[in-house]
């Protein structure tokens, strides 16, 4: 018998001894006469109600340990979701610390026109900026700031009103902004890609249950510093892919030089094609400011 057994024992007995005393003494004529509850019947009483107090008396401290135990739980779950912020907080603090105090980055549009889906007019070529590579430029460069990385974007039109001086006019476009700012040495050129005529959507891949559009770079030959464009290329391609698997853009080689021979972090970058939509090509931009980031911070840090 353990010990809170023979407390519950020794308790009814004693209520049992006291209680037929008293009884007794008080109304000994009734309880003769009447004989209807015998000193048995009386001290069963009393230890049922002993034993029925303890069993109240140990669910009540079940339920207490119950709720200590759901109290000690949520609070453990409370500290580690205060934790998860506090390490969220300061992952993105230390990504808005300024890499430099300069300019890092351009990125301008030799095809500034071309436009994603839904925005098909005149052969998904538009002016306006909405739903355009600017667009898109736009979010790239956001998501790089706020990374700690100063962008300067160049939102010209350079493919109006001839398409085929398009190069001539953003390489006068390129040259004067990076002599204006000497520290930009990573060159961006963001287009889109021609989906084929039997194409019903644009290429992506899914990232935590959404389209993000593919990418891809292209590196001209004809550049005196192919290898060096090619090399970066690579870097930025692997670094995608860092980013998430799948993600990392194929690396295109033409046998044209696309204005690459102006900085050997020059690169040419197509994101999606025109049968992806903006949403689709906005998130691609998101991703890859990230993968860019991580490039730059690695090389300036």
């Amino acid at each position: 018998m353990d010990k809170k057994n023979r407390m519950i024992t020794f308790s009814a007995l004693a209520v049992f001894i006291f209680s037929t005393v008293f009884f007794l003494k008080v109304n000994t004529s009734s309880a003769l006469e009447a004989a209807v509850i015998d000193e048995t019947e009386l001290g069963m009483m009393c230890i049922n109600q002993v034993i029925t107090t303890a069993k109240e008396d140990e669910e009540h401290e079940l339920d207490e340990e119950i709720q200590d135990d759901k109290e000690t739980s949520e609070n453990e779950q409370s500290v580690k979701k205060s934790d998860k912020k506090a390490e969220k907080d300061k992952a993105e603090s230390d990504e808005a610390v300024p890499v430099s105090e300069d300019p890092l980055v351009i990125i301008y549009h030799t095809h500034s026109t071309e436009s994603y889906m839904p925005y098909s007019e005149s052969n998904y070529h538009r002016e306006a900026e909405e739903g355009t590579v600017r667009d898109v430029g736009t979010v790239l460069e956001e998501e790089l700031e706020k990374r700690g990385i100063k962008v300067i974007h160049d939102k010209t039109v350079h493919d109006r009103p001839s398409y085929n001086e398009s190069y001539g006019r953003s390489l006068n476009t390129i040259q004067s902004l990076m002599k204006k700012y000497p520290t930009a040495d990573y060159v961006i050129d963001l287009h889109r890609d021609a989906a084929a005529s039997s194409a019903q959507e644009g290429k992506y891949i899914k990232i935590d249950g959404k389209r993000v559009a593919k990418f891809s770079l292209v590196v001209g030959r004809g550049n005196e510093n192919y290898v060096e464009l090619y090399a970066f290329a690579k870097k930025v391609s692997q670094a995608s892919e860092s980013v998430h698997d799948g993600f990392g853009g194929a690396i295109i080689e033409k046998e044209y030089r696309y204005n690459g021979f102006v900085s050997n972090k020059a690169i040419l970058l197509e994101v999606g094609n025109n049968k992806n939509t903006i949403e689709e090509a906005r998130a691609s931009a998101s991703y890859f400011a990230e993968a860019m980031a991580n490039v730059i911070k690695g090389e300036k840090q």
